[in-house]
C-alpha cells in the first residue's frame, strides 16, 4: 500500500494542491480502512466464509474507479500539451483509452491476487 501511495504522489506531483491533497488523503484513509478491515476479517472469520473476498472485491472499486479517473485526466492533459494537430490528439486519446481498458481488465485480478491470494 505504501508503494501505491508513493506512486500516487508521483502521478499528482505537478497538479493543483487541492487535487493532489484531496486524492492523497482519500487513498490514505481508504488504505487505512481497507487494511484494518482485512486484518479484522482474516483474524475473525475462516477463509471459506467468503467475507474476506467480499471485502477485497468491494474495495477494488473504491481504489480503481478514482484511480482511472485520475489517470484519464493526466493522460488527457499530457496529450493536449504534447500534440498540436487535432487528428493526432484524437488518435492518442483513442490509444490511451485502449490502454486504460487493457489495464482495467488486468488490474482487478492482480488486486484480488495480492490481497486475497489463490485461496478458494
Amino acid at each position: 500500500m505504501l508503494i501505491f501511495l508513493v506512486l500516487m504522489y508521483i502521478l499528482l506531483k505537478q497538479e493543483r494542491k487541492s487535487i493532489k491533497y484531496s486524492s492523497l488523503i482519500y487513498f490514505l484513509l481508504l488504505s487505512i480502512v481497507f487494511m484494518s478491515g482485512q486484518i479484522y476479517i482474516s483474524s475473525t472469520y475462516q477463509l471459506s466464509d467468503g467475507k474476506l473476498f467480499d471485502w477485497v472485491y468491494l474495495f477494488l472499486y473504491f481504489y480503481f474507479v478514482p484511480l482511472f479517473i485520475l489517470m484519464a485526466y493526466k493522460l488527457f492533459k499530457i496529450t493536449n500539451k504534447a500534440f498540436r494537430k487535432t487528428w493526432v490528439k484524437i488518435t492518442m486519446l483513442i490509444f490511451w483509452a485502449a490502454v486504460l481498458v487493457g489495464i482495467g481488465s488486468v488490474l482487478p485480478f492482480i488486486f484480488i491476487l495480492i490481497f486475497y491470494g489463490f485461496a478458494p
